[in-house]
């Protein structure tokens, strides 16, 4: 991790080159990858077959956002059927692919043609004509352009494009548009704190338990099961679901059944059960972070450059988990840079188990040895991600066995802002002639490589009790650590 930056002339350092997948792309787009700044809410719309592209592999999120994909993204979003083939515009033919859709939208009056009798379903949207249709669709008060940008700034759903301006006439992105319409299906990616005021409303599932969902379609995880008669405060419909609140979760009920009658006196339901998510061990998912990249070259020193060394640490990581079920993703693997927000980010996106974000450090050539830093403060995955950081940091300390400086708290954004077991690894000082000896050479990255691996490995099988970890050690001539979390 970078603390100064050294301009120091050395030897060359050759990277190992390998063929990368393209493991950054968590849907089925491979535009779609964490270096771009929708590719959180891009993935969650794709999750509810919400998306729209002219390509089954490319969604262009820097295309134009034309009429007809608007039509179909927002009629997917409402669970409309997308069934009506009657010509209702003359320019939409009964072959084009969102006939049904800019149909079935306009028969609701939330899209309208003009007056000539035309859609013009290839034009590019503007900003304004987007605010209508999300104020339309989704059933806000808003009768006119001006009033819809505004309402959208209101709720958190835009920030318009500075100084108060909101752009109505500039044309949208395709990127740009699935932002707006992530924000407008789920408050839970809007700029602002909803305020909406909410109806209070029971769950009316007779003898069964009703699935609270992370979006509004069978698509979307279920977080936790509520019994019937259980209050919940609802904001907002999308289609035939609704958004609500319990306590302190938030998410989403098909509206079929609740209810705003209140359950019969002396009736007593049950508090929310969670859903056990734990996976299989052939399902598990770890993504390792290669810190910086491109023009970040993070810390130097004798002609080494940081974003080098780990990304090849991690390349070879990524080979060692190859020869297990674990599945590795990186979120990066060539020199690209990402912002922290989309490092963190990735991880939830692809649903991952653990995060381990890999780095040098640096200190003007005084300070040397080995640090592994994990978050706990109002995290829920604060004991997992300290247990994570200790197995890997033992593992650490037995390839290289440079001075220990020790498993510490660290309030790093890539740690603080995860969802899952996370841990942030300094695998010595770059600037540092003893480290850097270490850290330069080809073989004794191997070691580390390998290292970061079987603590990841150890984590597995002591903390988390996955006993299939325990068959693979030999294949890498190793034995599971002791149990030191």
């Amino acid at each position: 991790m970078k603390k100064t930056y050294l301009t120091l002339i050395a030897s060359f350092i050759a990277i190992l080159t390998l063929t990368a997948s393209p493991t950054l792309a968590a849907t089925n787009y491979k535009d779609v990858k964490n270096t771009i700044s929708a590719y959180e809410e891009i993935t969650y719309l794709d999750k509810g077959n919400m998306l729209s592209s002219d390509s089954s592999t490319l969604f262009s999120p820097n295309a134009s956002m034309t009429r007809a994909h608007a039509a179909v993204m927002i009629g997917k979003a409402l669970q409309l059927s997308g069934n009506d083939k009657s010509q209702k515009f003359s320019d939409v033919s009964s072959s084009n692919f969102a006939i049904g859709y800019i149909n079935e939208m306009s028969s609701r009056g939330i899209i309208k043609g003009y007056n000539n009798g035309t859609y013009l379903p290839n034009q590019t949207l503007t900003r304004g004509e987007m605010a209508l249709l999300i104020a339309r669709a989704f059933g806000y008060q808003s009768a006119t352009t001006n009033d819809a940008a505004n309402e959208l700034i209101n709720k958190g759903i835009s920030t318009g494009v500075g100084k108060g301006n909101f752009g109505t006439t500039q044309l949208m992105k395709r990127g740009d548009f699935a932002v707006f319409l992530a924000r407008a299906v789920n408050a839970d990616f809007r700029t602002k704190t909803l305020t909406d005021t909410p109806v209070k409303m029971y769950v009316n599932s007779g003898n069964e338990t009703l699935n609270f969902r992370s979006g509004p379609g069978t698509g979307y995880t279920t977080t936790h099961k509520f019994s019937n008669g259980y209050p919940v405060n609802v904001y907002y419909s999308v289609g035939d679901w609704v958004y609500a609140k319990s306590a302190n979760r938030t998410g989403f009920f098909n509206k079929s059944y609740l209810t705003t009658d209140a359950p019969a006196a002396g009736s007593s339901p049950t508090e929310p059960i969670p859903v056990d998510t734990k996976k299989t061990f052939n399902n598990l998912v770890v993504v390792i972070d290669p810190g910086h990249g491109k023009q970040d070259p993070g810390a130097t020193g004798f002609g080494v450059k940081e974003k080098d060394v780990v990304l090849d640490i991690s390349l070879r990581m990524k080979k060692y988990f190859a020869q297990t079920p674990i599945k590795p993703m990186l979120t990066r693997e060539t020199d690209t840079f990402l912002q922290l927000s989309q490092r963190a980010a990735f991880a939830k996106v692809n649903n991952a188990d653990t995060f381990v974000s890999v780095h040098a450090n640096a200190l003007n050539g005084s300070a040397q040895g080995q640090e592994t830093f994990y978050y706990a403060s109002n995290n829920t995955n604060g004991d997992q991600s300290k247990a994570l950081a200790t197995y890997i940091h033992k593992r650490m300390q037995e390839a290289w066995n440079l001075k220990d400086r020790g498993i510490k708290y660290g309030n790093y954004h890539v740690l603080r802002e995860n969802t899952v077991a996370a841990a942030l690894v300094e695998v010595g000082f770059i600037d540092n002639k003893t480290d850097n000896a270490y850290i330069a050479s080809p073989q004794r990255r191997e070691e580390m490589a390998r290292a970061i691996f079987l603590g990841i490995l150890d984590y597995y099988y002591h903390y988390e009790n996955f006993s299939e970890a325990g068959s693979y050690y030999s294949k890498f001539s190793a034995t599971p650590s002791k149990k030191y979390y």
